[in-house]
Order: C-alpha cells, then sequence, then structure tokens
C-alpha cells in the first residue's frame, strides 16, 4: 500500500519510488513491499526508480538496496 503526500513521519524507513527532475531526485510514495515499488516505478515511467528511503529531515536513498545510507 502506497503511502504518499507530506506527512509528520518523524523517522520512516521503507521502500519507495522517487522521480528524477531537472537533475533532482522527488520523493513520489513509500511502499510496504520491495515488488510493490518496482511495479509503481516501472508504471511510472523512465523517470521514476525504486529505492530505500530513509526519511527524517530529508531523503536519503540507495537505489537498489535494502539498506539504510
Amino acid at each position: 500500500m502506497a503511502q504518499t503526500g507530506l506527512q509528520d513521519l518523524g523517522w520512516a524507513q521503507r521502500w519507495g519510488v522517487v522521480r528524477l527532475v531537472h537533475k533532482e531526485l522527488k520523493f513520489v510514495a513509500f511502499f510496504d513491499a520491495r515488488e510493490d515499488a518496482e511495479a509503481a516505478a516501472a508504471e511510472a515511467g523512465i523517470d521514476c526508480q525504486a529505492c530505500w528511503l530513509s526519511y527524517k529531515d530529508g531523503l536519503s536513498f540507495r537505489p537498489g538496496s535494502g539498506e539504510e545510507s
């Protein structure tokens, strides 16, 4: 199940989708499972990718990894 929008998440780590916009990555959504994130990224288009996301004061990611950055 995807979770989107700006929420007071505190600290979150899970699979998500980011989109490349003008050489900057933008958060799209969180997902409970890697497979769901990969399917959503594929459906969303070439500028999107699934990755493991960490959220607290901002996003960090490691494409293709299940580990925090």
